[in-house]
């Protein structure tokens, strides 16, 4: 991201509308200068607050940036543009803040609104976004890749970010880089691990529970008098430890049930035995009851003979009338007959007389449609004649019409045949025409492009010389880096071996000096052991008249030895570093023999000014061979298209002799139609002069009516002949009913006379005097029936009592009553034993089902228990070490553990411009895993390593400029991770807030020197600080002057 413009309205310091055109700084290194409080960091926070809707330090929101210097009418807003990969974006966004109204209150004071805040993004294209508020935020952090915590470790590094990041304890920078680098992933890794991991433990517990509910369950007998068995005693032990015992509870588990069987067994036996002596007693019951019954049954079958006996007089009367009225039945029957043919009789009379009625309409009707069929006769023998002929003839000339459009349609397709020869002829000359023309430009095209093969060949050679000289540019450049490299390292190795000399230097010179005071010193640290009357170790007198006095300088032996040593090391490191300056220059002078090697190999190599123009002669060599690769490129395809166009001059060679075959046939076809077309046509024109008619379908019209003429005489004809016979057919009907019925009635009435005389015959015979005497002996046939049905009952029930009178007293023969009620006794309390020994029975067999189902449950816990167990081992394992707590390491988390990756990588990407800045003093280190406490969080503890005295303390230890340079060499390797982490973004921009006051000017000079290199011809960096040499040492400044109206910026180059 570069910026382009930024415009502030009313925001922080200043009051108006201000802009800063960072156009007028292409790139490099610049300062943001001014008074304290003047509005620099005010620059920072409109760029953050622009792209992200809060300030740099994040100390301040939006709202807060309405400037204190504005006049009310004026609106407060930011507008920043700028450009992300090659592409122009412009940000407007104002916060929420109280405005000045457009209208007053009714009594004119000044009204005030809300201003809501809001934000428009302009797109590359000129649009702009289409979304409300928070979509808009979401397409700029989209767009740029980075939120507001990544933009303000990278791009924006605020006042105190700087330490914040260095000094921080390893649970802040926890914090820091779960949102820098969005690792809550592994933090929920963990959680989900300790999660699953206390459901696991859940889960055993509850399947513990389970099996000790279960064990609580299980019953076991006990003996008669309620004593404890040994089995029971067993069980409550085995059930009462903590962690269940599977084989022993199994065992135990396995005699209960046997136990329990066995009684259970015993039981059912003592069961069947109570429930046959029951059945026993329940068949002497029935017995007893249906004996009973029997001798109550007797005793009603007497009684109903009883009654019945009292209605026998009914019965012998009822007999009697039935039979006289049977006798009338029989009479009444022949009556029937009489009647019934006297009847009909009568009706074949009344029938008769109609039909005679009918026959004589008839005939009548007939006579007329004799008259009728005569007249229809002659006009049909008159008409039909004529209207045939005339219907032969229309139909000749219908025939002769179908040949003339026979003939008119072999005209239509001669002439369709002719256009398309003619048309086929057309085509055929312009494909011929095509050929030609395409022939003519490719003999033009390949007599243009006759060398080309030759002109493949030279540029094929030309690009393997330029190749060839490409790659020993190539190699030379590679060697030369790698001499400049080793030229490096000689010239470092030097200023080592140069330093470690002068520290020999000086270490000797130390220690020869104290040496020489040592010496000087003996007789001193002689006197110090003398004792009066003793001899002195060097004359031998006894008398100490003058001891020599020890001087405060005086070493004594340890020092010097110290210095000795001392001495050693520095000549042995002298000697060391010594060594390596000599390897180091042997192998920079072998790498300049070979460069001179190399540079001699090369011709055409300029022998002036080569190691300055080499670079620009690789460049035009580059360019040379894309040239000519190119231009190669073009050749070949010119070449593939000059064989392609000789193929194609063979195909259209043959191409044209197939089209002169297909010219030379179709003329041929074409004068062929033409003389056939010709002959048809004359035929045609003949013919049609023939014909009575115009057209076919005058003909037709013509045929329709003759034919219609025809049929309306043969239907008129058929009409009347068909009504002839209908009634003739109709006459000769009537005349064989009437026969019918006057013999049917002549018969009926022979019939009716041989009836009565039966009738009259049959009434005296059934001893009737007359038909009175008949009449009054007639009973309704519903009385007959009733009579009938009651003494046929009567004599039915007479009989089935007195049949069941003798067998239930052959039944009852010997017999007696029993006593129901004492069997029902015996009954009831062999019931009540049997119940008894049931639920005993039931009592054990539910035990013995339930122990059976413990066992089966206990089972399924066991198997469930050891398979959780083992999730448990290995989850509860993996929580353990990914929230780091295994016992006796430290407590370095998953999340922590992935940070601590990236905390390497920008401590790495630091040391690159800390041994920079501080001339190889000490460089950062991430403290060693084996070095962490085990208390507390931990694994991102931040070390400074001494690279001169080989020591390692905590990064708190450093001074206020080390800690700066440390600090900001974090900052910028967090700004390199971050930048690779986040998509590979690359950051046009950045700025640095304050920091540069607690270094020394040699330090400066480092930072700045960093910071150049930082901000090269594509990069910007800008700098807020205060301190007045680097505004000598930077060009570029962007001044902020603070008046009592408000802060005001421009450019000082």
């Amino acid at each position: 991201m570069r910026p382009v413009k930024l415009i502030m309205s009313a925001f922080g310091s200043y009051a108006g509308r201000t802009e800063i055109d960072f156009t007028e700084i292409p790139n490099g290194l610049f300062l943001i200068t001014g008074d304290t409080g003047a509005g620099k960091t005010t620059i920072f926070d409109a760029i953050t607050y622009a792209l992200y809707d809060r300030t740099s330090g994040g100390t301040r929101d939006g709202n807060m940036m309405r400037s204190q210097y504005a006049d009310e009418g004026t609106d407060t807003y930011v507008e920043y543009t700028f450009i992300y990969q090659k592409k122009q974006y412009k940000i407007l966004r104002n916060p929420e803040y109280m405005r000045l109204g457009k209208r007053k209150y009714a009594d004119g004071s000044l009204r005030y609104v809300k201003e809501t805040p809001k934000v428009e993004l302009t797109l590359p294209d000129g649009s702009v976004f289409k979304g409300k508020k928070r979509e808009t935020d979401q397409k700029i952090v989209e767009i740029t890749g980075l939120d507001a915590d990544q933009f303000t470790q990278i791009s924006m590094i605020a006042q105190g970010e700087f330490l914040k990041l260095l000094l921080a304890e390893s649970k802040e920078r926890k914090k820091i880089f779960s949102r820098i680098f969005q690792t809550r992933f592994y933090y929920r890794i963990q959680e989900e691990l300790k999660k699953q991991a206390v459901q696991l433990y859940v889960k055993l517990e509850q399947n513990l529970q389970e099996m000790k509910l279960e064990m609580a369950r299980t019953e076991y007998p006990v003996c008669e008098n309620g004593k404890e068995t040994e089995l029971s005693r067993k069980w409550k032990e085995v059930s009462g430890q903590d962690i269940p015992d599977r084989d022993r509870i199994s065992e135990i588990l396995k005699e209960i049930i046997g136990q329990g069987s066995r009684l259970e067994k015993a039981c059912k036996k003592e069961a069947d035995g109570a429930q046959v002596l029951l059945e026993d007693k329940n068949r002497l019951l029935k017995e007893a009851e249906l004996l009973d019954q029997l001798f109550d049954s007797y005793g009603q079958v007497l009684s109903h003979l009883k009654e019945k006996t009292a209605e026998k007089a009914k019965y012998e009367l009822l007999k009697e009338q039935i039979q006289s009225g049977k006798s009338a039945e029989r009479v009444r029957t022949e009556e029937k007959r009489y009647l019934e043919e006297e009847k009909r009789l009568t009706e074949l009379k009344t029938q008769d007389h109609s039909l005679q009625k009918k026959l004589q309409e008839c005939r009548q009707l007939l006579q007329e449609l004799t008259e009728d069929q005569k007249e229809a006769v002659k006009e049909k023998t008159e008409k039909e004649i004529v209207l045939t002929e005339k219907k032969v003839r229309v139909q000749d000339a219908i025939l002769q019409y179908e040949s003339i459009n026979k003939k008119q349609e072999t005209l239509n397709k001669l002439a369709e045949e002719i256009k398309k020869y003619l048309n086929h002829a057309r085509i055929i000359k312009e494909k011929n025409e095509i050929l030609q023309n395409k022939n003519e430009e490719i003999i033009k095209f390949l007599k243009q492009h006759d060398d080309v093969e030759i002109c493949i060949n030279e540029c094929r050679n030309k690009k393997q010389q330029t190749e060839e000289k490409m790659r020993q540019y190539k190699e030379l450049d590679r060697q030369e880096n790698r001499k400049e490299q080793l030229k490096e390292d000689c010239e470092r190795a030097k200023k080592e071996a140069e330093c470690e000399q002068k520290n020999y230097e000086h270490a000797w010179a130390e220690y020869e000096m104290k040496y020489q005071k040592f010496l000087k010193e003996q007789a001193g640290i002689l006197a110090l052991t003398l004792e009066a009357g003793q001899p002195c170790p060097v004359c031998g007198s006894r008398e100490h008249p003058q001891i020599t006095l020890l001087s405060d300088e005086a070493p004594t032996q340890a020092e010097v030895e110290s210095a000795k040593e001392e001495r050693d090391r520095k000549e042995k490191t002298r000697d060391i570093k010594v060594a390596v300056f000599r390897e180091c220059l042997a192998g920079y002078q072998a790498a300049q023999e070979i460069c001179q090697t190399l540079q001699m190999n090369i011709k055409d190599a300029p022998e002036d000014g080569f190691k300055t123009n080499w670079k620009k002669i690789m460049q035009n060599l580059g360019q040379t061979f894309a040239e000519t690769e190119e231009q190669l490129k073009q050749l070949e395809q010119i070449s593939e298209k000059c064989k392609a166009l000789k193929k194609n001059q063979e195909q259209i060679a043959e191409q044209s002799v197939e089209l002169e075959r297909k010219e030379r046939e179709t003329d041929q076809c074409l004068t062929e139609s033409k003389l056939v077309y010709t002959k048809v046509q004359a035929e045609y024109q003949t013919a049609k002069e023939k014909l009575p008619y115009e057209t076919i379908e005058e003909a037709e019209k013509h045929l329709a009516q003759t034919v219609g003429a025809l049929e309306k005489l043969r239907k008129n004809y058929e009409t009347v002949t068909r009504r002839l016979t209908e009634m003739q057919n109709k006459e000769k009907e009537l005349e064989g009913r009437s026969k019918t019925v006057k013999a049917s009635a002549l018969q009926s009435q022979k019939e009716a006379e041989k009836k009565k005389l039966r009738y009259e015959q049959v009434m005296k015979a059934q001893g009737f005097a007359d038909e009175e005497s008949y009449h009054r002996k007639c009973m309704k046939e519903t009385e007959l029936e009733e009579a009938e049905r009651w003494t046929e009952a009567y004599q039915r029930e007479v009989q089935e009592l007195e049949a069941n009178r003798k067998l239930l007293e052959q039944q009852l023969k010997g017999k007696e009553r029993k006593d129901i009620a004492q069997i029902k006794q015996e009954i009831k309390e062999a019931s009540e034993v049997l119940e008894q020994i049931r639920r005993e029975y039931m009592r054990l067999h539910n035990i013995n089902e339930k122990n059976r189902e413990i066992r089966d449950n206990l089972r399924r816990n066991f198997e469930k228990n050891s398979g959780l167990q083992n999730q448990y081992e290995i989850i509860g394992n993996l929580s353990k070490t990914a929230n780091g707590n295994l016992s006796g390491s430290a407590k370095l988390d998953f999340e922590t553990y992935i940070q601590r990756q990236y905390f390497r990588q920008i401590i790495r990407a630091a040391n690159k411009r800390l041994i920079r800045m501080t001339s190889g003093e000490f460089i950062l280190q991430c403290r060693d895993v084996e070095k962490l406490g085990s208390q507390g969080q931990a694994g991102l503890e931040l070390d400074v390593y001494h690279m001169v005295t080989d020591t390692i303390r905590d990064v708190k230890t450093l001074s206020g400029g080390e800690s700066f340079m440390a600090a900001l060499s974090m900052a910028l390797g967090l700004s390199d991770i971050v930048q690779n982490t986040a998509g590979a973004i690359h950051l046009d921009t950045m700025f640095i807030d304050e920091g540069f006051g607690s270094l020394d000017d040699a330090s400066r000079d480092q930072a700045i020197r960093v910071l150049n290199d930082l901000a090269d011809k594509d990069r910007l960096v800008g700098i807020i600080s205060h301190v007045n040499e680097l505004k000598e040492q930077i060009d570029h400044k962007l001044v902020v002057k603070k008046t009592d109206k408000g802060s005001s910026v421009s450019w000082s180059v």
